[in-house]
């Protein structure tokens, strides 16, 4: 196909190099395309999203060959592609049409320790019927943004991955001292807990399309949504002094409780990971103004030269410093705060200085100005 399937191949590549099944099926289902991983040796089905088991009508398929899955009829049992790929190693693509909806149909070679076809990766592209000029742009920003964040999860998840087999590995043979025992171990939870840290935004990402029109509204208190998110990191991170000022006893907004809880806690959580020692001071005050209400977090963390602060809320744009390069991350969680506060009629607001630590702010209309 082109450098989305690449660079997804060259992920799921690394996460089967030692049957690290969970990791897998997890990139499977946080891609917003059908797919799925066949064995090349029988084809036999080892891991597929929701959405190819919906167009194959198995939610069942794992564990079964494509041509027991499939009837002969159906253009993605034709084994013949798949043989291919896996004899010569090169990538396959093709136009079919499933249930009167037009695909681009793609299957990418994964290969083993051994450089052999050990997998193959298959997928399906949707392609519309008579777009419009609108929607071929769209189209053409969707597919780049898509490679975009493949290029960027392919080489994020490799390193904890690595980490992960490298230390597993060293445990499985043995012969390791019980001090280099609880070494790796400790190593292989850090790279375990930011793997799981990875695929939660990669989830997210498959997600960011519900912060429209549609998205649904309730009654809600901010004071009751943040006074308990920060107590639970004040239990969490016993040397941060963590203090919570509340200028109002009630906040009433109209909003989508799921996703304000992902920004404000995508807040709590930068002024967290973004500082030298894990000691340090994090300051949380709700405030108003006429028509808003204010949520700021203030830290004494790395802080950032106001020359990048218009890359912060750039989709997975990353701003690197010597400081921060060990940190992993898609760069998109404050793109996610600055989507959920204008999805809320809304906005996020930066101040930041390098040593100085930053405060960023969600600011939200009142209740009665609110749109609902």
């Amino acid at each position: 196909m082109d450098r989305r399937s690449e660079a997804l191949a060259q992920l799921l590549e690394t996460a089967l190099s030692e049957r690290f099944a969970t990791p897998v099926i997890e990139i499977l289902q946080a891609t917003p395309i059908p797919l799925g991983v066949v064995e090349a040796r029988d084809l036999r089905v080892l891991a597929m999203n929701d959405l190819m088991a919906q167009l194959f009508h198995r939610p069942d398929a794992a564990g079964l060959t494509i041509s027991s899955l499939l009837p002969p009829s159906h253009p993605l049992s034709d084994p013949r592609p798949y043989r291919s790929v896996g004899a010569n190693g090169r990538a396959f693509a093709g136009m079919v049409v499933i249930d009167g909806q037009s695909w681009e149909w793609f299957i990418q070679p994964l290969k083993g320790e051994a450089q052999s076809v050990d997998h193959l990766l298959t997928g399906l592209v949707a392609q519309p019927a008579a777009p419009l000029d609108l929607d071929v742009a769209r189209l053409r920003e969707m597919n780049a943004a898509k490679t975009e964040f493949l290029n960027l999860a392919a080489h994020e998840l490799r390193t904890p991955l690595s980490v992960i087999l490298g230390y597993g590995s060293l445990l499985a043979q043995g012969g390791l001292s019980e001090e280099h025992q609880k070494l790796a171990g400790e190593r292989i939870y850090q790279k375990a807990r930011q793997l799981s840290r990875l695929i939660m935004d990669m989830s997210l990402v498959g997600r960011f399309d519900e912060l429209g029109p549609t998205m649904d509204h309730e009654d809600l208190d901010l004071v009751a949504l943040v006074e308990p998110m920060v107590r639970e990191q004040q239990r969490r991170y016993a040397d941060l002094a963590i203090d919570l000022r509340l200028d109002v006893l009630a906040a009433p907004v109209r909003a989508n409780g799921y996703w304000l809880h992902l920004a404000i806690r995508e807040l709590l959580d930068n002024a967290v990971r973004f500082r030298p020692a894990p000691a340090g001071r994090i300051d949380v005050s709700m405030g108003a103004s006429d028509d808003r209400w204010r949520v700021s977090v203030l830290d004494d963390g790395f802080g950032i030269d106001p020359k990048n602060h218009g890359q912060l809320f750039r989709r997975f744009a990353r701003i690197e410093t010597e400081a921060t390069a060990h940190l992993v991350g898609f760069g998109i969680g404050l793109y996610m705060v600055q989507e959920v506060a204008r999805a809320h009629g809304g906005r996020v607001t930066v101040d930041s200085r390098p040593g100085a630590g930053s405060e960023f702010a969600l600011e939200l209309p009142k209740r009665d100005s609110a749109a609902v």
